[in-house]
């Protein structure tokens, strides 16, 4: 009777060890991942997030991680994304070139005014090479994994609520809202305007209220957030461009299985291949609510000059925060000479 008992014990013991390790495997094989980001699904980020990440993450996992996106900064916004995701609270988040730099430097190259012509060249340099390079430096300096690096918006303007404003003088003594970037804030100043930084979530109101008076934000999110309401001009200095990288905190990362992360890679691989088309897309389509409501300007080439100017000494007030050797890369190939000649005169390189 005793070795009838020790033979069923054993076998229930062992039965309940693969059982065991069954839902241990199951566990393993399927991951919930949570996204948390200020983008709406009817902006360019919340498309590159729902139409391209998602399916792609789903499609290379073989349906074994599972994708819960928090939009619209229902979940947090901006910089709150990124330190939920480094308290572990989410997998991912996103966050602007502009209000990263919390967590360390390695994308405050991308602010620099006049860094690139426009939106064809801005796309092909991050996609050929700086995206990558980018991402090694993140992943040294702030502990991060950047599944894609993606343009959201095109060039920042200035915008504001008092006066029409060709050259920077113009702008004297008005507080414009800037984000947490050291580089926007020293442009703004250079500007000759008072830099305020400013919580995006409050914006509206700061500026129905005059506690801000304008702000140095791209057009699309100018209309998106219907600050055309109460904004009334626009100067297209078409300085600052604007991407947003997409980040996972490197640990977390790490502890993922082998096929999580091959897949979360070629989902970020095909995402930053689309972002460019899905950015100049919704550029086109959420500026259309603005035409007519504000006043905009484009300064002339002697104007320009002026803005430039203001530029340079922005480039100087935030030396050592950018590696100038990544600059010069960057505009040589664009082959803005003049503006790295002026660049070398000022000592920024």
């Amino acid at each position: 009777m005793r070795t009838r008992f020790m033979t069923l014990l054993t076998g229930m013991l062992g039965l309940a060890a693969l059982a065991t390790m069954a839902a241990g495997a199951s566990a393993e094989d399927r991951i919930t991942l949570r996204i948390g980001t200020a983008g709406h699904q009817d902006e360019a980020l919340g498309a590159d997030i729902g139409d391209v990440l998602v399916p792609a993450i789903e499609k290379y996992s073989g349906g074994r991680i599972d994708v819960k996106v928090y939009y619209g900064g229902s979940l947090c916004s901006e910089q709150k994304c990124i330190e939920q995701v480094r308290l572990g609270q989410i997998d991912l988040g996103t966050v602007s070139s502009g209000n990263v730099g919390a967590f360390g430097t390695t994308f405050d190259i991308i602010n620099l005014p006049y860094l690139f012509k426009n939106d064809k060249v801005a796309s092909e340099i991050l996609n050929g090479w700086l995206a990558k390079e980018l991402s090694t430096r993140a992943e040294s300096e702030m502990k991060m994994h950047v599944i894609a690096l993606v343009p959201v918006g095109g060039f920042r303007q200035v915008v504001n609520t008092q006066r029409e404003v060709k050259v920077p003088s113009d702008l004297h003594g008005l507080k414009i809202r800037v984000t947490k970037s050291p580089t926007e804030f020293n442009l703004v100043k250079a500007w000759d305007a008072v830099a305020v930084p400013y919580d995006w979530s409050a914006l509206y109101e700061g500026l129905q209220s005059g506690v801000v008076q304008g702000m140095y934000l791209q057009d699309p999110f100018t209309a998106a957030g219907k600050f055309y309401e109460v904004v009334k001009y626009i100067t297209r200095v078409s300085a600052a461009y604007s991407a947003h990288p997409i980040m996972m905190d490197l640990e977390r990362y790490k502890k993922l299985p082998d096929w999580a992360r091959t897949a979360i890679d070629k989902a970020g691989a095909d995402l930053q291949q689309k972002g460019y088309g899905n950015d100049m897309a919704w550029q086109a389509r959420a500026v259309k609510p603005m035409e007519g409501k504000v006043k905009v300007y484009t300064p002339t080439e002697a104007e320009m000059a002026l803005w430039h100017k203001g530029a340079k000494q922005a480039w100087v007030a935030v030396r050592g925060t950018y590696d100038p050797k990544l600059a010069r890369r960057i505009l040589e190939q664009e082959g803005a000479h003049d503006l790295l000649a002026d660049l070398e005169t000022a000592k920024a390189l």
